[in-house]
């Protein structure tokens, strides 16, 4: 059971219950519900929708309203009834990234880049050597690249296969072997020349980001599970389906799929108009 319907004229109300040291973990999650919903304080916010806990400690059950708790690096959703609401989300932080500002190069795209930028077919990076402003455009163009855990996040999420430290890919919940690489730069020139290899990691960095580094994603996932989201009409499942298949803003796809559709858009009428 999720939350009452929301009328589209109103934004959902999140009520947030914090506990006294456990407001740290969950400001990433916060910050990006407040873009979806009003989020204040439980005690404010009698008419809340939903209720967000900062731990599991921080109240009790809340009879008629589904919840969310952070427990540590999972968010547990639940309905109205207090049965789960799906498997636990992964709490995002404290490295981020904002994915959609990030479209992904798949390694075949990247290849393309090199030769037309006339660059060594293997390009292989080390963002400590870089220029901080000249690291996204390297890890976009790169083959494979050795990154610090400064750039790991946005290093994953324009999905470029990666090497790093041990430390650094525990820190953003990274599986070696399967989301990255943990070696040195003989690892990364190994990984370059291995195109297969490449695109896998690519593809599981890329999900890795979306999944457990991006506040957004988790925020909508969070609001969809409450009942809270924008309503699934037809044309925002095929916005989704584009998403899901990594679809980038500007490809051409994305276009044809918006021509395709404008006939089945509102059309806007002018005030007083019949």
């Amino acid at each position: 059971m999720s939350a009452a319907p929301v009328s589209e004229d109103r934004r959902p109300v999140v009520g947030l219950v914090a506990r006294p040291g456990t407001t740290a973990a969950a400001r990433p999650l916060v910050a990006a519900l407040a873009r979806r919903a009003t989020v204040r304080a439980s005690g404010r916010a009698p008419e809340a929708d939903a209720l967000l806990l900062t731990h599991p400690a921080a109240g009790g059950p809340a009879p008629g309203r589904p919840t969310a708790v952070v427990d540590g690096d999972l968010v547990l959703v639940r309905a109205a009834d207090g049965s789960a609401l799906g498997q636990p989300l992964v709490r995002p932080g404290p490295d981020v990234v904002a994915t959609a500002a990030l479209p992904p190069v798949a390694p075949h795209v990247r290849r393309r880049w090199r030769e037309r930028l006339g660059l060594d077919p293997d390009l292989v990076v080390d963002t400590l050597a870089l220029d901080p402003l000249d690291v996204p455009t390297a890890l976009a163009v790169a083959a494979a690249a050795v990154v610090e855990r400064r750039d790991l996040p946005v290093a994953l999420a324009l999905g470029c296969p990666t090497v790093t430290d041990a430390s650094a890919a525990a820190a953003v919940g990274a599986e070696p072997g399967r989301d990255l690489e943990v070696g040195d730069r003989a690892v990364a020139v190994a990984l370059a020349a291995d195109e297969a290899r490449a695109a896998a990691l690519s593809r599981r960095g890329r999900a890795l980001a979306e999944r457990r580094l991006d506040p957004e994603v988790t925020a909508a996932a969070l609001l969809d599970r409450w009942g809270l989201g924008p309503r699934p009409t037809p044309l925002r499942r095929l916005e989704a389906a584009l998403e899901d298949l990594g679809t980038a803003p500007g490809a051409p796809v994305r276009a044809r799929a918006r021509a395709a559709t404008d006939l089945f858009a509102p059309t806007p009428t002018a005030p007083g108009a019949p």
